[in-house]
């Protein structure tokens, strides 16, 4: 399976622009679909303008690429687009199809069962189903641990900037994360061996954490007053958020992603990455400090 093209679904945000970068500089062939000709991340990739509404815009748009990569927002963007995105790129002869996860594991029975990650699950059930009737289509999840220098930059991993930071479940919690250009990485490694990668999840990191030996490295631990937060008690925070008038859905989410990173029994710390296979190395303590600096 010699996968050359390449589309990719939503090229803007946090994600896209980096996995657009590493494909070309991997040597693949990239086109970015988007709702306008004049959207444009890197000059080397082409546009291609789609209709996600539109099953046929988008398997005419499909037609020759060996391989696509989904970075749409998922509960922004709507379920149904996620899924017809599925059906054009299965009736278009894609070869493989990478869904939008690039984050907790799903795979895990706890997290699936989070109602943040239902629009995930639907789109892996889905790839699933397909995949057992036709074995010309496949699929490979990525999953990440939550991005580790957007995560500090935006004080979702800790907050360096003080004057506090939640520490969640004590701080000891250990936490796969991986940064932006490796998330990058990876997915041109699972297009490179498509083989050893179909219809499974892979899982990558290139920092290991926990947030009390992230406030240790960035030297400036002790100025910031640590604010204990129960994961279990955000839970019960997200369900009462969705029975506000109106529901405040981003408190939903944010609470129920948390609870997925930091809570033990959830998944987001991989006993076994493909790290290996997929050209991916791990952050030094040093280079880990740097990036703490960077953000604090």
């Amino acid at each position: 399976m010699a996968i050359t093209r390449v589309a990719v679904a939503g090229a803007t945000g946090n994600l896209g622009p980096a996995i657009i970068t590493q494909l070309l500089d991997a040597g693949f062939q990239v086109t970015i679909l988007s709702r306008s000709s004049s959207h444009q991340v890197d000059p080397r990739a082409q546009v291609q303008v789609v209709d996600y509404n539109s099953l046929d815009s988008l398997v005419a748009a499909l037609k020759g690429y060996d391989a696509i990569i989904n970075t749409l927002s998922v509960g922004i963007v709507p379920r149904d687009i996620h899924l017809r995105l599925v059906d054009a790129a299965h009736a278009a002869g894609i070869q493989r199809f990478v869904p939008s996860e690039f984050g907790c594991d799903t795979a895990n029975p706890l997290t699936s069962k989070l109602p943040v990650f239902g629009d995930k699950v639907a789109v892996i059930q889905k790839l699933q189903e397909i995949t057992k009737q036709d074995s010309d289509f496949s699929w490979t999840s990525v999953i990440t641990g939550p991005f580790f220098d957007w995560g500090l930059q935006h004080n979702f991993i800790i907050n360096l900037k003080g004057p506090s930071t939640p520490i969640y479940d004590g701080g000891d919690v250990p936490v796969s994360s991986t940064t932006l250009a490796s998330v990058g990485r990876a997915v041109a490694g699972v297009l490179k061996h498509a083989e050893e990668t179909k219809n499974r999840h892979v899982f990558i990191q290139d920092v290991e954490f926990t947030q009390n030996q992230l406030l240790k490295l960035s030297g400036n631990g002790d100025n910031i007053q640590r604010e204990a937060v129960r994961t279990e008690d955000l839970e019960k925070q997200a369900y009462e958020a969705l029975k506000q008038s109106p529901p405040d859905g981003r408190k939903f989410a944010t609470s129920l992603i948390l609870r997925a990173v930091y809570g033990a029994d959830y998944g987001t710390h991989f006993t076994k990455t493909d790290n290996e296979l997929l050209g991916i190395q791990q952050l030094s303590e040093s280079e880990i400090a740097e990036l703490l600096k960077k953000y604090a």
